[in-house]
This record gives structure tokens, C-alpha cells and sequence, in this order.
């Protein structure tokens, strides 16, 4: 009678064991799950935008190629209107800020984008920035950017990886390499770094960037220049890396503006019907 319920306890005792074990596989397996394939579980995402860009009269016909990279992108973005530009506040409070194809700049709005970046505020170019501006803002804008627009090319050329900067790992993703008609970038800073360069004869600069700025050699936003996928993906590739950095780097730019547009106001129609060049609500720039 003793043995039978020894051996009772004991049939009991395992099969308390197995269970455990069993409840242990079933909740340790997606744990396991995750850390073969690389893969956490999803979290929370802030819907805030981390992108202002700016909208003015170069750019304003090329307006809805912009807007539509972006929102493929799924990059959510503040507009700035370029004319609204008076003092650093203005740029506003997110941490990036994109002048795509912005050739004219006063001298208080580079002034102003020279104290925004001071606070923390990361810049991407695209284009011949600032090639209409006064010569004392092209020199301070050479300074922020780290180089320059150097010159048009007169026909599509290969963008592919820079064979100097393969530890650049942000620039060297699937996607953003082909065929694309753009510019020359010339380097004006030791700091600076070359992350894409031209097929053409002794591969000049296409992309180059610094800790605070990144800078495409081409009209971003224009189907003639470059493919969108290839837009977006650069554009994509920049963003991301300005934003891993350290835990303790603040999210916003300090005195910015918090007001956040995502269009830009329609111009008053003038007595002939016609509105004013530079303007237009989002998607209804004159292409």
C-alpha cells in the first residue's frame, strides 16, 4: 500500500515536470522566434513629424513630385514657404530640416539657418543651393554643407557607391544607386565625407555629407533627374541616419517654432487670373 502510493507521488511528480517544461517551449518559442531571425516585437511609433522642408520659388513647380516622393516615402513632414524666413525660430522645432533644389537664400535666412544648426538642427540639400544667393551667403552655406555646387552634367550619369567611404554603411543600401542626371558636388571641408560619386572620369562627388548635413548632387524631387524609388530612398537613408543618435540628443531644436503645416498656402489670384510664382496648395503647383 506504501509503495503504491510512492509510486502514485511519483507518476504525479512527473507529470508536474513535463507540463512545466511544456508551458516553458510554449512561452520561450517566440522569444527564440525573434532572436533567430534578428526580429523584436513591434513597438509604439510616434506619428510626430521629425522633418520640416522648404517650399519656395525655384522649387514650387516641382512642388507635386516632391510632395508625392514623400508621402511614398512615408516620411511625415512639416512645410516651411521659404518667403515666411526671417530669424533661426522660423526654421522650426523638428530636428531635420530639407532645402530640396532652394537656390536663393537671404542673407538673414542663412544667418538664421546658421544659428538653427548651432542648436542641434540637421540639414539635407538638394540641388544647386544657394547658387543665386548673394556671394557672402554661397561662403556660409559652403561652411554648413561642407561643399558646394560645382556643375551640371549635360547628361544622365552612373550614381554609384563611393570606393573611399565603404565604412559609410548608411550609404551604401540597396536602392540607392542608377542612373541619374545632377551636378558635381565639390568638397570645401576636411570633415566632410564623399557617399556617392558619378560613373564619369575620375568618379567626382555625387552625395556627400558631414556629421550635421548630407547634400544630393541633383534636382530631388524631378521625374527628368532621378527615378522617385531612388529619391526616396536617399532621402529615407539620410533621415534615419540623423536620427540614431545618443538617447540624451534632444528630439526637437531648442526655440523653434512648434507651428507644423503640411501645405503651403494658395496665392492671391492676381487681376489676371493667374497667381502669384511660388505658391500653391500641396499637389497643386503648376508642374
Amino acid at each position: 500500500m506504501i509503495n503504491q502510493k510512492r509510486r502514485s507521488k511519483k507518476r504525479k511528480l512527473k507529470i508536474q515536470l513535463k507540463i512545466q517544461k511544456v508551458g516553458f517551449y510554449i512561452i520561450g518559442f517566440p522569444y527564440f522566434i525573434f532572436h533567430l531571425l534578428n526580429i523584436l516585437p513591434a513597438t509604439a511609433t510616434t506619428s510626430e513629424p521629425v522633418l520640416s522642408i522648404v517650399q519656395s520659388e525655384e522649387n514650387a513647380n516641382q512642388w507635386t513630385g516632391i510632395t508625392n516622393r514623400l508621402q511614398a516615402t512615408g516620411v511625415k513632414y512639416c512645410v516651411i514657404p521659404l518667403s515666411s524666413v526671417k530669424n533661426a525660430a522660423d526654421w522650426g522645432d523638428r530636428i531635420i530640416l530639407f532645402l530640396p533644389n532652394v537656390e536663393l537664400l537671404t542673407p538673414a535666412q542663412a544667418i538664421a539657418l546658421e544659428e538653427w544648426m548651432s542648436k542641434g538642427g540637421r540639414l539635407i540639400a538638394s540641388g544647386p543651393v544657394g547658387t543665386l544667393s548673394a556671394p557672402g551667403v554661397r561662403q556660409l552655406l559652403r561652411t554648413l554643407l561642407g561643399s558646394y555646387w560645382g556643375f551640371s552634367h549635360d547628361r544622365p550619369q552612373k550614381l554609384q557607391p563611393s570606393p573611399k567611404a565603404k565604412f559609410l554603411e548608411w550609404a551604401n543600401q540597396n536602392g540607392l544607386f542608377g542612373e541619374v542626371r545632377g551636378g558635381v558636388v565639390i568638397s570645401d571641408n576636411a570633415t566632410t565625407q564623399t557617399a556617392a560619386v558619378w560613373g564619369a572620369e575620375e568618379n567626382p562627388a555625387a552625395v556627400v555629407a558631414n556629421e550635421r548635413s548630407t547634400f544630393f548632387g541633383w534636382r530631388w524631387g524631378v521625374d527628368a533627374a532621378s527615378p522617385a524609388q531612388l529619391d526616396s530612398a536617399w532621402l529615407q537613408t539620410s533621415i534615419n541616419r540623423f536620427l540614431k543618435r545618443s538617447s540624451t540628443a534632444p528630439t526637437k531644436v531648442a526655440g523653434g517654432s512648434q507651428i507644423c503645416s503640411t501645405a503651403v498656402a494658395k496665392a492671391p489670384v492676381t487681376p489676371t487670373g493667374q497667381g502669384d510664382r511660388g505658391t500653391g496648395g500641396q499637389g497643386g503647383v503648376r508642374s
